[in-house]
């Protein structure tokens, strides 16, 4: 289901959280990994207030994948909860498993922006590096 990204009004009394980015893959080398290339899969930890967010990108015969599962402290539903997600002109949104768990089928842009609206509260991530 193609939407508009929310304009940033969100529900009250929820919180907005930044995503803040704990862990890179791709800063990582080893002995098999001696630099990066720019297909390359990747995943990423990020924290916002309650959240992890765990978000991997993988490289199909179709183009890049984004797979992702928020991680809470709290016991939490996802119900109700919605992955938003804009890349260049194109807008989706798609509902989280009730694991927190989604899978998006990416275009050919180097970069996205990311919310998810969990339970009144709103977590971002602008100028996702998919490369």
């Amino acid at each position: 289901m193609h939407n508009r990204l929310p304009s940033r009004t969100y529900p009250q009394p929820g919180l907005v959280y930044q995503a803040i980015l704990v862990m890179d893959s791709r800063n990582v080398r080893t002995s098999l990994r001696r630099e990066a290339q720019p297909r390359s899969n990747w995943s990423q930890l990020y924290q916002a207030g309650p959240y992890h967010l765990d978000l991997s990108l993988k490289w199909e015969e179709c183009g890049p994948r984004l797979v992702g599962q928020v991680i809470s402290r709290e016991r939490i539903s996802f119900e109700q909860a919605r992955v938003y997600l804009k890349q260049d002109a194109v807008q989706i949104q798609i509902p989280l498993d009730l694991s927190g768990r989604f899978s998006l089928q990416l275009g050919p842009a180097d970069h996205c922006n990311l919310e998810l609206h969990i339970q009144g509260e709103v977590v971002c991530l602008d100028g996702l590096r998919l490369s």
